[in-house]
């Protein structure tokens, strides 16, 4: 194991210089609001010290530059446009190294860098309690916020976990576990909204190059082992933000393929490896159930990048055509001509669809259009995240066996088993969008063989195969961004102090 590298003393105490880094790609409305969240940010520390902070956005190539956006009068905002999208992790990468690279070049540097992404909503007290954090405890590292929703404000995530035995990542604590204290000890902070010392990201190194999901989770596993410091989680610093809970799409592969990132990090074996692949094989398997093949595919070809040990980027993620959703208006067009052969008008709803309200009016008027008598949809934000993976697989096995009794069903798009085979017709719902999938249980059951064998032997090929345990050969350098970020030239020397920088912009 590596000796920690220890980090210097806390700058000045009279003037706390903080450096919020938030990627953005195609979002200028969530620019906007992060603008005005920061703008109205308390920056007063109790005794009578002030936070001076600067803010970074990275426009991750998108279409429309993020930089027309005007920030408020008083905000110290750059934005650093990148030549492509790269990511959550390219992003955040970018603007923590044009954090560093500008303190070597002359400029005053941050103490700290506030991770935060540009959907994240902080309450004006969240920067002030992680800085508060930090000096109650000065052997951490990186401290996360406590995580809520944006609807109603539970509190579903205050710092996470990876599971010794499978080698799943969980929240540590929030509405169904209360921490034991305002600060607590964790083993990673989601980079929703983290606060790291500048002076790690400069000894350790920046995420691992994994475009989406999970970089986090082993970056805090690293920095907490290469510096022999802490990573823990402040309950009174609170940020909103949108819980991931209706069927992602594009995301499926990187969750697959990046979770041994983490397993790695904490040098888990071959038996959590695994465990961790065989686990991601149904859930697959479960998407071909409902007709997505191309979410099926997605988890099997990250399992299978993984197994290839292609680590890094986009990988072939890029290579699997989707399916798009469609908002509910367009659902009379696409769901009309399907039901000339149907007799009865019964629409089955699962229990489990819940709609905001615009959405479920908006729902009930495409079907009253159509003729179909459904009952009402309920109204309200549904977590599936509560749900059982396996929750009524015995039902679904004997629907697959008999066929679906009704003919038209509404479900949502997470495909657990108790959504299978529920119609000859389904339309899986998200909060704002339709698919529809016709029942072919011939098809469905095929598909899953040959998806099962290859997610099997991907799974047998990631349990054999060396893991890469050093942070070197994961984590990238500030040095990799200094020519994307307007810092031509960038060195360190020997000693590992910085050194002027030739030419910066």
């Amino acid at each position: 194991m590596t000796e920690p590298k220890p980090l210097g003393s806390p700058g000045n105490r009279a003037v706390r210089r903080v450096t919020s880094v938030s990627p953005c790609f195609n979002a200028p409305r969530d620019i906007e609001q992060l603008y005005q969240d920061l703008a109205a940010l308390d920056l007063t520390l109790p005794g009578g010290g002030t936070i001076e902070l600067s803010v970074i956005v990275v426009d991750n190539a998108s279409n429309e530059p993020i930089s027309a956006i005007a920030p408020p009068p008083g905000l110290r905002v750059t934005v650093v446009r990148l030549d492509s999208n790269t990511g959550g992790s390219g992003g955040y990468n970018a603007g923590m190294a044009r954090a560093v690279l500008d303190g070597r070049s002359g400029r005053e540097p941050p103490e700290f860098v506030w991770l935060l992404d540009s959907d994240a909503r902080p309450d004006s007290a969240a920067l002030v309690a992680l800085i508060r954090a930090m000096d109650a405890r000065p052997g951490y590292v990186l401290m996360g916020s406590s995580i809520a929703r944006p609807i109603d404000g539970t509190v579903f995530e205050i710092g996470g976990r990876v599971d010794r035995f499978l080698g799943q990542y969980h929240p540590c604590y929030g509405e169904h576990r209360r921490p034991p204290g305002r600060i607590v000890d964790v083993q990673y902070a989601a980079a929703c909204s983290a606060l790291v010392r500048r002076e790690a990201i400069e000894t350790v190194g920046l995420f691992p190059d994994v475009f989406l999901n999970g970089d986090d989770v082993e970056w805090s596993i690293r920095l907490a082992r290469e510096t022999g410091m802490k990573v823990g989680a402040c309950v009174d610093s609170v940020v909103r933000h949108p819980q991931m809970k209706f069927g992602p799409t594009l995301v499926r592969y990187f969750i697959s393929r990046n979770a041994f990132g983490p397993i790695n990090a904490l040098r888990l074996g071959p038996r959590v490896r695994l465990f961790r692949a065989i686990r991601e094989v149904p859930r697959g398997l479960a998407q071909a159930m409902i007709g997505r093949d191309d979410l099926a595919e997605l988890h099997i070809r990250g399992l299978e990048d993984a197994a290839r040990g292609s680590l890094w980027g986009k990988g072939s993620a890029g290579d699997v055509p989707l399916d798009r959703f469609e908002t509910f208006d367009a659902l009379p067009d696409r769901l009309g001509p399907l039901l000339d052969d149907i007799k009865t008008r019964q629409v089955w709803l699962h229990g489990r669809v819940r709609l905001e309200a615009s959405a479920a009016r908006e729902l009930e008027a495409a079907l009253d259009r159509l003729g179909l008598e459904a009952p009402p949809i309920p109204r309200g934000e549904y977590i599936m995240e509560h749900e059982r993976f396996y929750t009524g697989l015995r039902r679904a096995v004997w629907r697959l066996i008999r066929g679906p009794k009704k003919r038209v069903a509404i479900i949502p798009v997470r495909g657990r088993p108790n959504a299978w085979c529920r119609g000859l017709i389904q339309v899986e719902v998200t909060p704002t969008s339709f698919i529809i999938r016709r029942a072919n249980r011939r098809r469905m059951l095929g598909r899953v063989v040959a998806l099962g064998s290859r997610g099997l032997w991907a799974a047998l090929r990631i349990t054999l195969r060396p893991a890469p345990r050093s942070s070197s050969e994961r984590l990238r350098r500030v040095e990799d961004y200094a020519e994307a970020v307007g810092h031509r030239e960038a060195h360190v020397r020997i000693d590992g102090t910085s050194a002027p920088l030739a030419a910066a912009s």
